[in-house]
């Protein structure tokens, strides 16, 4: 499914006396089956902008689209920065979320939540409640909840900024496996630099004072990326350019 983002913009307006402009003339399309990143200095909007994508919030100005044939029910399922895992369910009942309240039979719905259970390295598990896991198994739930949604567009809001940096790579490499085996579109917003470089196809740097994207980074590497090092002459390029343009983005 490619996503099409088209000159948006969005304001917050809270009833503060003065309105917050997150968004300003965004233009971005994402190809189908692609893995993008968007990176920029904090406040710059790359959160609201994933919200809009996933229809928590309408843009103001502009438009957002999804063009391409369905694979799936929804359009988009979002990985929160924080896994918003329910305490008082099980990690099971956490990733068949989604679908236990779809219009399935009740053998199905255990059978796909099972799955991305097991997809997400968790099959043994999942009679744990979330206080029982580690902070990358609580992760992991969180991925494979979106995962279970089944939805042709993932968005992933920071998920693994509170990961050590073990942690992080081995999540970054079944992360990968799973784009790769599933095929999805996948949008990432992340403030690591090496992150955006070592996951995605393209890597786009917002400003910081809302308005247009600075640059697109096209990362001319080979997949699968966790077995190349940050030395790898695409992904050293590729960080370079985009650490250029972030300094460019704050000015």
């Amino acid at each position: 499914m490619r996503v099409e983002i088209d000159n948006v913009g969005f304001v917050y307006n809270d009833g503060a006396e003065r309105p917050h402009r997150a968004l300003a003339s965004v233009s971005l399309t994402v190809p189908s089956g692609s893995f993008h990143a968007v990176v920029g200095p904090n406040g710059c909007g790359k959160s609201t902008l994933l919200r809009l994508v996933c229809g928590l919030n309408r843009p103001d100005e502009g438009s957002i689209r999804f063009v391409g044939d369905r694979r799936f029910q929804h359009p988009a399922a979002m990985v929160f920065q924080t896994p918003r895992l329910l305490p008082w369910w099980t990690v099971e009942r956490n990733v068949g979320t989604g679908v236990e309240f779809a219009d399935r039979p009740p053998g199905m719905k255990e059978r796909v939540r099972d799955f991305y259970t097991s997809l997400v390295g968790l099959a043994g598990l999942g009679r744990r409640r979330p206080d029982q896991l580690s902070r990358g198994q609580q992760s992991r739930a969180g991925l494979g909840r979106a995962l279970a949604h089944e939805a042709d567009v993932l968005l992933l809001d920071e998920p693994f900024a509170a990961l050590d940096a073990i942690s992080r790579r081995r999540i970054h490499e079944q992360l990968e496996r799973l784009w790769m085996a599933d095929g999805r579109t996948a949008i990432l917003v992340t403030h690591d630099i090496e992150e955006a470089v070592m996951l995605s196809d393209r890597v786009s740097v917002m400003s910081a004072i809302p308005g247009p994207l600075v640059e697109t980074i096209e990362v001319d590497a080979e997949r699968p990326r966790y077995s190349l090092s940050s030395t790898h002459p695409g992904i050293r390029s590729a960080v370079i350019q985009t650490w250029d343009a972030l300094e460019r983005s704050a000015k």
